[in-house]
């Protein structure tokens, strides 16, 4: 009967220890984090993981690897303890982008058989001033007509005044609306000629009541029938 017995419970023991090999001795706090920023407004997006070591024996973090060149991962130490917390210093830098940003960090240490764990730093980086569409297309000797491009911001300070010009002058010719004071306009763009193909730059400049200023900027094309805006002439 034993010896029926103990193949079945030595598969039993060896399960039982495979397990506590593949089971991460640190325990993260929290493996995702999530906040909101407003474009301009804050250079840098700093965050940290803590984690303490619950096993019985020391761990040591090989690495804390981001996910792109724009965030930085920190330990003050590699080795820790039985029953000893710590955590990973991340630093996120925001500027030129925009939207939902995804930023992972892998934690990778000396256990054996142990997944890397990865870490999640969400931020959505809202804009602060908006316009909408970024592009805007005529086809070459089509007669020339108004298309409509929409202004908003946040409203954290009201828009003052808004200035809209097209480069290079004397291309196209804007004008503006008001929607919702100080919140919302419509610009409306329309080039003087379709003869030839041609390219510019809508830019605008939006001034606030704290006294500062934001630029945002669509582009604007004339071309043949057929012709992507992307095509090297």
């Amino acid at each position: 009967m034993c010896l029926k017995t103990r193949p079945i419970a030595l598969f039993a023991l060896s399960l039982f220890f495979l397990a506590k090999l593949d089971a991460s001795t640190l325990t993260w706090a929290k493996d995702k984090i999530s906040t909101e920023v407003i474009e301009g407004e804050q250079p840098e997006v700093k965050a940290t993981f803590p984690f303490k070591n619950t096993g019985d024996h020391p761990v040591t973090i090989l690495g804390a690897h981001p996910s792109c060149g724009c965030t930085t991962a920190a330990l003050t130490k590699k080795t820790y303890a039985p029953g000893e917390s710590g955590e990973i210093a991340v630093v996120f830098h925001t500027a030129g982008r925009i939207g939902m940003q995804e930023k992972f960090i892998t934690v990778t240490t000396n256990e054996p058989n142990q997944t890397p764990t990865r870490l999640l730093l969400e931020v959505n980086i809202k804009e602060y001033l908006s316009i909408e569409p970024r592009l805007l297309k005529w086809k070459q000797g089509d007669k020339p007509s108004e298309q409509q491009v929409a202004l908003s911001c946040l409203p954290l300070h009201p828009i003052t005044e808004v200035i809209a010009k097209c480069e290079p002058t004397g291309t196209f010719e804007t004008r503006i609306e008001v929607v919702e004071k100080g919140l919302k306009y419509n610009l409306y763009v329309k080039p003087i000629s379709t003869a030839e193909r041609q390219n510019a730059v809508l830019k605008v400049t939006a001034k606030f009541d704290n006294k500062t200023e934001r630029q945002t900027e669509s582009y604007l094309y004339v071309n043949p029938p057929g012709m992507n805006q992307m095509d090297d002439d």
